[in-house]
């Protein structure tokens, strides 16, 4: 058990996605100029206004005052629906790099409370949700929320067919095939190996146009 334990340990370590670069690049996007629609361009001029001290902070890797700011407007009261989704996203962020996983899932809880429908938030916040409890050895429960994250955002299914003809779904997030990876390793932590090998399986099916994926995955079924 302690040698499967330190196995899954250092897959995580080597093969599992940063959570800060996703989160990152998804709040850009979603506050971004694709975003500016004429009858938006007044709120999302404000919440800009708003947000903008804690996502240059973020940006600029000063970790210690970006939270401070981001806990500031949080604690104001000042934010309200996606506003407080991405500020809790990036202060929750923040929070699991310094290992405070507590801290952490309370504030992934408050942005996928509040992120209504936008998607990209939402699979963000629950994504940490997962990663939250994967760190803290939760595996039952982090089972779950990766099942159910894959259940709700997971649209590719692997046909080739469909997809030279480029009639293929696509995720509703960007992250899913990381979930699949991440719930192969958490089900071979639960010694539910033939759950482990079937899903890393899966994820070579619907994700082997990509390299990265091909080659974790190859080298995960080699190990069990």
């Amino acid at each position: 058990m302690a040698e499967q334990q330190g196995e899954l340990k250092a897959f995580f370590k080597d093969h599992g996605t940063k959570i800060l670069v996703v989160l990152v690049v998804i709040v850009a996007i979603v506050t971004g100029v694709t975003q500016y629609k004429e009858h938006a361009k007044a709120a999302a001029q404000a919440e800009a206004a708003v947000l903008g001290q804690g996502m240059t902070l973020v940006y600029s890797g000063n970790d210690v005052a970006a939270l401070q700011e981001l806990e500031s407007q949080i604690n104001s009261n000042s934010l309200k629906g996606l506003s407080l989704a991405k500020a809790s996203l990036l202060a929750g962020n923040i929070k699991f790099r310094n290992k405070d996983y507590d801290g952490a899932g309370a504030l992934f809880k408050v942005a996928s409370a509040n992120a209504g429908s936008a998607d990209l938030i939402l699979s963000a916040a629950l994504h940490g949700e997962a990663a939250v409890s994967i760190e803290k050895k939760d595996y039952a429960n982090a089972a779950k929320q990766l099942e159910a994250f894959i259940s709700k955002f997971g649209k590719r299914t692997g046909d080739l067919k469909a997809r030279y003809q480029k009639d293929e779904a696509a995720d509703l997030a960007p992250t899913v095939a990381d979930a699949y990876w991440k719930l192969a390793l958490v089900y071979n932590a639960l010694n539910q190996n033939d759950k482990a090998k079937a899903t890393a399986e899966k994820l070579l099916k619907i994700y082997g146009d990509k390299p990265e994926v091909v080659s974790k995955a190859n080298k995960f079924l080699a190990s069990i």
